[in-house]
């Protein structure tokens, strides 16, 4: 049986080695991103951090952080659809905790979780039709929906997503020995992949800070309906 360093030697190393000259801009990146989340979020309005324990949108806040080492770790190993995977999720949950946080403030965060699967089981709570049910501004539920379409398109079978592997067939197609090793061999550094990956990154990044501030400022103006009755 292998060991995951044979493992990883095996199957990941060579596409360690292409991108190493670009491990810096990738780490300073992402160093960056999860200092401006941290940032935010000693920043906010204190009597909101006080409650954090009980907020689905502070824990799906804090969960970017690890979301965001993670990324690297896949950017590292080729696994560039990985990266639009996660950073779909990322949208889809803050977008799911501001709902439940806003339509379910005082409920304890494990019954947030039950609440969670409960929606999840029942459908449309996800994607544009879960955007669309949040109190969140018209222009960012638009940028959301923009991103979101953007990171689905390599996440989802599709040409977006099939053109890196394209390019890997056509090379096998050209090669006389091998083909099939040749077309497996997806993990592959891509300068360009891994420059709209960055972009795409931070857009993220902006667009679960917008959800949080303006989570914030329901919260500070006293808009959210539940919490009438608990403050």
């Amino acid at each position: 049986m292998k060991s995951v360093k044979q493992l990883i030697d095996l199957g990941y190393s060579r596409v360690i080695e292409e991108g190493k000259d670009n491990f810096d801009e990738m780490f300073d990146t992402l160093d960056e991103i999860n200092s401006e989340i941290l940032k935010h979020i000693y920043q906010l309005d204190p009597d909101l951090i006080a409650i954090k324990d009980n907020l689905l949108i502070a824990v799906r806040l804090t969960e970017c952080i690890k979301i965001f080492d993670w990324i690297l770790i896949c950017f590292l190993l080729g696994s560039y659809r990985s990266v639009y995977k996660e950073l779909r999720f990322m949208v889809e949950s803050m977008c799911q905790a501001f709902y439940i946080d806003y339509n379910h403030f005082s409920t304890p965060l494990e019954t947030k979780f039950e609440i969670l699967k409960a929606l999840g089981n029942y459908g449309n709570f996800i994607g544009s039709q879960l955007i669309d049910k949040t109190k969140l501004n018209k222009s960012l539920k638009k940028e959301l929906k923009e991103i979101y379409g953007i990171l689905s398109n390599y996440v989802h079978p599709s040409s977006e997503e099939s053109k890196f592997l394209f390019k890997r067939i056509e090379k096998a197609m050209r090669s006389q020995n091998d083909k099939l090793s040749l077309i497996l061999d997806v993990n592959k550094f891509d300068r360009s992949i891994v420059e709209d990956c960055l972009l795409n990154c931070n857009s993220v990044k902006e667009l679960i800070l917008k959800i949080n501030t303006r989570f914030e400022e329901l919260f500070k103006n006293n808009e959210i309906p539940s919490i009438q009755f608990s403050i």
